[in-house]
């Protein structure tokens, strides 16, 4: 049984995708102290719960809880929430994370719950302990805000032991003013560090106003006192003209999401007259009028939109996003290529990852070579900015469509001026110079031809910082790596295998092909980089779950004989165990002939019979339910299938036998299963076949507005591309037809060939 936490951590997300990972990880690497954790993500549309749900499947933390609110409720109402349920005695409410110092977040625990008269501990400040202190503090700029708070909740009165719902930001300044002369314990450290990529609000009007109303309901001010208060609150500058812009734009944001449109154009354009080049106005607009399909307002609306801030845009670039400019190498002193591949929507992380290496690594040395895969986004005008401005000696190569990690790493390959190639994702951040710590260990250790880091979320169990202690060498020699970041050996001459298409297992058999060169292949342990794990392959709807997954692993142990099972091992097992392991051996979608061969020999009738009158525990039916599905023994299946009516059915089976059905056109049981799944284990694959069903069934009413919030939610699956050129050639619109399959194909050219145009009976 977890041991009951001390300390309550709440996270309250609304649109932090950026952040939300560091935040989670932060928590998650504390070590010695017991703590549950809250994590609300509040109507979010950025796709932070994607992120959220990742790290979590990732630690697996015991008291974590997650919940999620289809509309915001507000950062006061999802703390409140949190209040009500948790176990804690502490309550600590950070917005962002970037890190935290165990010690000094330990010290401040241990102090407060010692202390017989401190309520709080307040990081690096001091509350105000009169009347003026509060309204100078009040007129100031800058407010601790809620994660400088850790609350010890026993020492509050029941009626005080919540957060103002109606105030945005500063809920826990908030509550030291109603709270009134209470005692904090002192801290001169910090115990963690805000997030640099979230921006804290300064105070506004309403703020000032509420938080000066507060201290007019407490009891203890009377007299001169309250005179001061009341004169303060009658001088508070009246609200600007941008702040009643921007809150008739948050009223238009929430009618819009109550589904009156009609009443958040008239308020936009209420903002729009006194500003008609307010960006957050104007963008609602056209999102509006997208949903109220009146298109070619929309179109021209965007055109102004990008026509007016296209200077302004590249001006913004070069001075925030562009990297710092350093002296690039003659291409004779390089001596390491860096290697990214990049496509769909992936100029956010790109431009993140070069910030990374410019900001900490030695780049007298380095070159880059960025290959562009068909990005959808404006890629290519960041990568000729950066090659008009030299950075690295930046050259690009440019791919019509996606040629898939491995081939595009080979074409750079090609390329390399310097002796080691450093590959790395595009969602790799540098925290300090990696990549000079690579190369050293290159020069110093010539037997290995493969050398990677570790990182904080990997597909390698043996490269995960979680798994690295103290006393581990410089060096460790493993079989393969994971190819977020690898430095290769320039004349060990290794190439990527191009069969793996887009992705998966190409980087474990580089390592194979090192190895079998006689090199070593090598983890270094105390060498970390920062992997935001999933941003291409995610979008692409590439997971281990995925056909291309699979497919890449028969190849593999195909290419290089992996033995899939002991013979010896398996045979010291019963006959029904042995077909049980099979179901944890088994390739899901491309079983090996040996396992298939086994199973035959295995599948008598006998067992059959034993198998349909034996009655199951609901893991044991899952097992042989998923078996009998990989083995196509559709008899047996079913009716074993009869029998998890009443069964809690993992989402991973469900997804399985949603493919399973879904390939075999029966529309019915792909529905039947996915009405199964828990809110919690919903996707993105989920509504892909719930659309996929609709166009298939050509309910095109249904289809197209799911179509059109998918492809905001996923503007970068091909399979979203693939459907909507199905639904315009049901309608008979061929060129919009080809122009969505061409998106497809451009995207992943390996499963939306051209053939499959033609099948459409378009002529090319």
């Amino acid at each position: 049984m977890p041991k009951k936490p001390l300390l309550t951590v709440s996270i309250v997300v609304q649109n932090h995708r950026d952040v939300i990972e560091s935040t989670l990880t932060s928590l998650y690497e504390i070590s010695g102290i017991p703590y549950e954790l809250f994590v609300v993500d509040d109507g979010s549309t950025d796709k932070s719960d994607e992120v959220i749900q990742s790290v979590l499947d990732y630690y697996q933390h015991e008291q974590t809880f997650y919940f999620t609110h289809k509309k915001p409720a507000g950062l006061g109402n999802s703390l409140n929430e949190i209040l009500s349920q948790r176990n804690g005695r502490l309550f600590w409410a950070p917005q962002t994370i970037s890190k935290i110092d165990t010690e000094q977040l330990s010290l401040r625990l241990e102090q407060l719950t010692e202390s017989t008269d401190s309520v709080l501990a307040l990081q690096n400040q001091t509350l105000p302990t009169s009347y003026k202190e509060w309204v100078d503090l009040i007129r100031q700029k800058n407010w601790p805000q809620n994660g400088s708070f850790i609350w010890d909740l026993s020492a509050l009165s029941t009626a005080n032991r919540f957060f103002n719902p109606y105030l945005r930001e500063f809920h826990g300044l908030e509550l030291a003013a109603r709270l009134g002369d209470i005692s904090s314990v002192k801290s001169t450290k910090s115990w963690f560090t805000p997030s640099s990529l979230f921006e804290a609000p300064e105070p506004d009007f309403n703020l000032r106003q509420e938080l000066l109303l507060t201290l007019l309901r407490r009891a203890d001010y009377g007299g001169q006192m309250r005179e001061t208060i009341l004169e303060t609150l009658q001088k508070l500058p009246a609200k600007s003209k941008k702040s009643y812009d921007n809150d008739l734009l948050n009223e238009a944001v929430q009618v819009k999401q109550d589904g009156r449109f009609n009443s958040a154009l008239e308020l936009i354009e209420e903002v729009l007259e006194n500003n008609p080049n307010h960006s957050g106005a104007r963008n609602l607009k056209i999102e509006i009028l997208e949903k109220k399909r009146r298109y070619v307002e929309a179109s021209e609306l965007k055109h102004q939109v990008s026509k007016s801030q296209k200077d302004q845009e590249q001006e913004i670039q070069q001075q925030q996003t562009a990297p710092k400019t350093h002296n690039p190498p003659d291409p004779e002193d390089v001596t390491v290529s860096l290697i990214i591949p990049t496509t769909t929507y992936g100029k956010p992380a790109l431009e993140h990852c070069l910030l990374s290496v410019s900001e900490h690594c030695d780049t007298s040395q380095l070159e880059l070579i960025v290959i562009d895969n068909a990005s959808l986004d404006n890629t290519h005008d960041y990568l000729d900015e950066l090659k008009e401005r030299n950075f690295l000696n930046c050259r690009v190569i440019t791919n019509q469509k996606n040629a898939g990690f491995a081939a595009s790493v080979n074409q750079a390959i090609e390329m390399v001026n310097g002796d080691y190639a450093c590959i790395i994702h595009n969602d790799i951040e540098f925290v300090d110079d990696a990549i000079t710590q690579l190369q050293d260990l290159m020069e110093s250790h010539p037997k290995y031809a493969v050398i990677g880091p570790t990182t904080n979320k990997t597909l390698n169990p043996d490269q995960s910082t979680q798994n690295v202690q103290e006393g581990d060498p410089d060096l460790i020699r493993a079989e393969y790596l994971d190819s977020f970041c690898m430095m290769l050996r320039a004349d060990a001459n290794l190439k990527m295998d191009e069969a793996f298409q887009l992705a998966f297992f190409e980087d474990i058999d580089l390592c194979f092909q090192a190895r079998a060169k006689d090199f070593r292949v090598g983890i270094a342990p105390h060498v970390q980089v920062k992997h935001h794990f999933g941003t291409t392959t995610f979008s692409l709807d590439l997971d281990t779950e995925s056909e291309q997954y699979w497919k890449n692993v028969s190849y593999f142990n195909e290419k290089w004989n992996i033995e899939v099972f002991s013979e010896d091992e398996l045979k010291s097992l019963s006959t029904f165990d042995q077909l049980l392991a099979l179901d944890d051996l088994v390739n899901p979608l491309f079983p090996e002939p040996k396992v298939q061969q086994q199973f035959d020999q295995l599948f008598t009738d006998e067992l059959k019979t034993e198998i349909l009158n034996t009655q199951h525990d609901e893991e044991t039916l899952c097992k042989l339910v998923h078996l009998f599905m990989v083995m196509e023994e559709r008899e047996i299946m079913r009716r074993l299938e009869d029998k998890l009516n009443n069964v809690d059915i993992p989402a991973s089976l469900i997804y399985q036998l949603v493919r399973f059905y879904f390939n075999r056109n029966i529309y019915s049981r792909c529905t039947h299963y996915l009405n199964q799944l828990k809110p919690q284990n919903e996707s993105l694959r989920a509504e892909l076949y719930r659309l996929a069903i609709l166009v298939e069934n050509k309910d095109l009413d249904g289809a197209i507005p799911m179509l059109k919030e998918l492809m905001d939610h996923a503007p970068a699956n091909p399979m979203l591309y693939k459907l909507a050129g199905d639904i315009h050639k049901f309608s008979g619109n061929k060129e919009e037809a080809i122009s969505f399959y061409d998106l497809a194909e451009q995207i992943n050219p390996f499963e939306f060939a051209n053939e499959e145009k033609d099948a459409f009976g378009f002529k090319l």
